[in-house]
């Protein structure tokens, strides 16, 4: 029943955007009291009710003020009744099960309706959700100081995204989701549930804040870092289009010849049972050694033998220990002995003029029968190969088939040689080779030590038979830049497709949440001129997540403070927000153009929220409501933390910095 003690106002005016009405003189001016129910009144983002024939209306404050009224010099003077503005959210019906709210209006108030405090009651109806299945993130102040509680299908399965400036509390946010639904788990099912997430974590903040947590937690980093596992991305899983972009190759000459070389390295990789048949890469490699070799005399017959000092000799020894590797991938045992033959006489040669300078290796100049004899003996090796002409493979480019990445660089100059095109390729080549002898890129890219395509994604995503939590921590913090948004693009699409085959294998779907700190530095705005590199590639993967991930269980959850420089495909695709305090216009507009409701002044409050207090609006919440986050212990949160500068400046501690450590480790002198 409505009592008198509850009215407050009275509508004044109706539009389809907003209600405006006034305050009745004795209305409160600080605190109100409601049954017994103490609320903050008249505030901003607090909600009122509005009986109609269907059972009321529930709004939520925009605006308060005067009803200004010019004086005898024109002069608008705050001496009229207050006024407020109202945004209508939805309404409270009454059903056969009871009083349920619902979003939306059936119709809008009319002039002279009452405006209401809301009982707790109402309260309860505004902020319940329907489901057990969630987890506690905080307290609503606007709402009486009631629990906010997210839906775990609703909120992980739709993706998520937090936004605020530095310092904001975004951080322990996202640290707090995670923790707390799968402390909520815990607790309905008294054990590790089978909840998996992945964190992208450029900035290494994340790497103890879940220690105390009953799940398995994995860490992985750069072998510098202790207490992690070394991260593993070789660059056999990478694709032709990820290679391209992190090369820069050209789309007329070079990305042919990376295709190509791809393909032929994969599908001439020799897994058990699979039947492949690596005589393609044999041919290959002897017509490109057999092209070096004439090109090597003709050069002799035109110039003269000592043009080739230091120079050919290398590139010579280098084509025959690739080959040597061969023969261990063939079945003829004819084929095996002729190319072992000929690599025991070039190594023979090779060492002969063979010699050394001050550490400097070099090559003395080749005879020129030493040279035909070598074309003799590979041209008997080619005859005696046979390859079919209808020979077929299923195996693309781009398929995570494992092949020897140190022998990639050798067969791109083999197949430009047979094309005439080696001029073009050096790029490409000097690129790899350089990345593969990096001693920070080589553990993560190279082949060793070996792991395969499904120790790989056990590793991340476990076999899904055991109900054991997991959370991967992915320190992505001392990773080169020019190669950390391919890492990144590269996990996150392996993790994609994984759970893609594994619906359409089991016709299941294995929930994953998938976590980017930093998001704006790798899921980036990007324009339709700019050139496809590894950037643009980072953003596309996690746009086709965006779009496609909840079909196949794969979450999203986004956390940036630069808003308005994130790519506006995933930002639409958030059907969630969690928004803290951002200050930047831009990134003010930016928000308004893309949540889910209309809700005009209220997103005006985000410049002054105060730290660990959000908006958090969408289709996981009934309303959008202002919550104090709950808190986490020291130990519990990342390690964002803004720096004590003052304590530091006025310390009377007499411990020197010592650099020394720090630097040789940097510069790899371990034994300094």
């Amino acid at each position: 029943m409505i009592t008198a003690d509850r009215c407050v106002g009275i509508v004044d005016s109706v539009s389809s955007s907003e209600v405006k009405a006034y305050l009745l003189d004795e209305a409160p001016r600080n605190v109100a009291i409601s049954n017994g129910v103490f609320s903050l009144f008249p505030r901003i983002n607090g909600y009122l009710v509005i009986p109609n024939e269907t059972g009321m209306l529930v709004g939520i404050t925009t605006w308060i003020g005067y009803n200004h009224i010019k004086s005898e010099n024109d002069v608008e003077l705050p001496t009229g009744t207050r006024m407020i503005c109202l945004t209508i959210l939805g309404h409270i019906e009454a059903t056969l099960t009871g009083r349920k709210f619902e979003r939306g209006v059936f119709s809008l108030p009319t002039v002279g309706d009452q405006i209401l405090l809301p009982t707790e009651e109402e309260l309860n109806l505004i902020n319940k959700i329907e489901t057990n299945a969630s987890f506690e993130i905080g307290k609503a102040p606007l709402l009486a100081n009631q629990i906010v509680k997210l839906p775990v299908n609703e909120f992980f399965g739709r993706h998520v995204a937090v936004l605020g400036n530095t310092g904001s509390g975004k951080s322990c946010t996202v640290a707090g989701l995670i923790r707390w639904s799968i402390e909520a788990a815990v607790d309905e099912i008294h054990c590790s549930p089978n909840a998996r997430y992945i964190i992208l974590d450029p900035n290494g903040e994340y790497g103890t804040a879940f220690n105390d947590l009953e799940v398995e937690v994995d860490r992985y980093s750069i072998k510098s870092i202790e207490e992690s596992n070394q991260l593993r991305v070789p660059a056999w899983m990478w694709t032709s289009s990820e290679w391209g972009s992190l090369l820069q190759a050209s789309d007329k000459i070079q990305k042919p010849i990376l295709r190509e070389a791809l393909r032929d390295l994969r599908t001439s990789h020799d897994l058990p049972g699979n039947g492949l048949n690596p005589i393609i890469l044999v041919n290959r490699w002897i017509c490109a050694l057999m092209s070096s070799l004439k090109t090597s005399l003709a050069l002799q017959n035109y110039i003269g033998p000592k043009s080739e000092r230091n120079n050919f000799g290398k590139e010579l020894k280098a084509r025959v220990e690739s080959l040597k590797v061969m023969p261990d991938r063939l079945d003829d045992p004819t084929l095996k002995n002729e190319i072992d033959n000929f690599v025991n006489s070039a190594e023979e040669i090779i060492t002969k003029h063979y010699g050394n300078y001050n550490g400097n290796d070099y090559y003395n100049p080749f005879e020129a029968d030493e040279l035909e004899n070598m074309l003799k003996q590979l041209q008997i090796i080619k005859d005696s190969i046979r390859i079919e002409n209808d020979f077929e493979t299923s195996i693309s480019e781009d398929d995570p088939i494992e092949f020897s990445v140190n022998d990639l660089a050798s067969y791109i100059d083999s197949i430009a040689q047979n094309n005439s095109s080696s001029q073009y390729v050096d790029y490409m080549t000097v690129r790899i080779r350089g990345m593969l002898a990096n001693a920070i890129l080589s553990p993560v890219i190279g082949d060793n030590p070996k792991i395969s395509l499904l120790d790989w994604i056990n590793s991340f995503l476990g076999n899904g038979n055991d109900l054991k939590g997991k959370i991967c921590v992915i320190d992505l913090s001392l990773l080169p830049t020019n190669i950390v948004h391919l890492i990144v693009a590269t996990i996150s699409r392996l993790i994609f497709e994984a759970l893609q085959r594994y619906r359409k294998n089991t016709k299941k779907v294995l929930p994953t949440i998938l976590v980017m700190e930093e998001a704006h530095t790798f899921i980036h705005r990007t324009s339709e001129n700019e050139n496809s590199y590894t950037s643009q590639l980072c953003t596309k993967i996690f746009e086709r997540i965006a779009r496609e991930g909840r079909k196949y269980g794969l979450g999203l959850i986004v956390s940036s403070q630069r808003p308005a420089e994130l790519s506006p495909t995933v930002l639409s695709q958030c059907n969630s927000f969690i928004l803290h305090r951002i200050v930047n216009d831009r990134d003010q507009e930016m928000v308004r153009r893309l949540v889910p409701d209309n809700l005009g002044n209220m997103l005006n409050e985000l410049p002054v929220l105060p730290t660990q207090t959000a908006i958090i609006l969408g289709s996981a919440v009934s309303v959008p409501v202002m919550v104090e986050m709950r808190s986490l212990n020291a130990g519990q949160r990342p390690r964002s933390e803004t720096p004590d500068f003052w304590n530091i400046w006025t310390s009377d501690s007499d411990e020197d910095v010592n650099w020394k450590p720090i630097v040789d480790e940097w510069q790899k002198r371990t034994n300094a």
